[in-house]
């Protein structure tokens, strides 16, 4: 196909609407975005519940969550979200973690009460 194309310009303009930078692996990134949403209750949760698909329980079990200091799972991701996650960043909700952040990320899990289970639909 030429670059000159209209239907190679048409799939690049596309391309463009449709695509949005993520930090890291998409799932676990999109959970912290969702627990970021913290700002609304005015106070870090000492309970967080994720209900997500299957597919996204699957695949957040084994990857790293970016700017966690190397920790893995639903549980990092809706952790670094609701602490130092920012919401307006959207799907690079995680890039301003600061390393004071990370420091502080074991302890506010030890002290949180988190469920995962199966969404219904």
């Amino acid at each position: 196909m030429e670059r000159t194309s209209t239907v190679y310009k048409t799939y690049v303009e596309i391309l463009k609407r449709e695509l949005v930078c993520a930090m890291g692996c998409t799932e676990p990134i999109a959970i912290a975005y969702c627990a970021a949403a913290r700002k609304a209750l005015g106070t870090l949760p000492s309970e967080i519940d994720v209900a997500a698909s299957g597919n996204i329980i699957k695949n957040v079990k084994s990857v790293i969550v970016p700017n966690t200091g190397g920790l893995r799972g639903i549980e990092a991701a809706a952790a670094i979200g609701a602490l130092a996650g920012d919401a307006e960043a959207g799907l690079q909700v995680v890039s301003h973690v600061t390393p004071d952040e990370i420091a502080a990320l074991p302890g506010y899990m030890e002290q949180t009460a988190f469920s995962v289970s199966a969404a219904e639909s």
